[in-house]
């Protein structure tokens, strides 16, 4: 599939520490929990749903039901059992359309002290990621315990 023009301008044609890029053709990927967790504890950063990652190479493929993928982004941000925190608001989740394609693009603000840790499912010291370069990090329980006593 060839870069879209339009999406190469808006977005770096790599993943690094504020960008992330997953394929999401069967729906929201459970990956995007990990990455979720580990740019609110660092710097934030933005997800961008419909890109797949081949041969080092970006493929903008779209998602096919951005509308409902939202829902289900939703649905998984309010459950406690899934994410400690919910830290989006609408503006924070957006649908973007190019050449046919939808793309859902999640803008995920960095945590306040107060907030940290965000973690996975329901034990911090077993669910808490932190960004670097272009993946996501566990966190070590010494590191999880630095943050909860911020």
């Amino acid at each position: 599939m060839r870069q879209l023009d339009r999406f190469s301008q808006l977005f770096p044609t790599a993943e690094g520490t504020d960008i992330e890029f997953k394929s999401a053709r069967g729906g929201l990927p459970g990956s995007f929990w990990e990455t979720y967790s580990g740019m609110a504890n660092t710097q934030g950063g933005m997800i961008v749903l419909g890109v797949a990652e081949r041969g080092g190479r970006l493929a903008w493929e779209g998602v096919p039901d951005a509308a409902q993928l939202r829902t289900v982004l939703w649905n998984q941000l309010n459950d406690r059992q899934k994410i400690s925190r919910n830290l989006l608001t609408e503006g924070n989740v957006r649908t973007e359309v190019q050449e046919g394609r939808q793309y859902v693009v999640v803008q995920v603000p960095r945590a306040s002290r107060r907030d940290r840790p965000v973690y996975v499912g329901t034990n911090p010291l077993a669910g808490t990621y932190r960004r670097a370069e272009e993946g996501d990090y566990r966190c070590s329980a010494d590191e999880v315990r630095r943050m909860l006593a911020d």
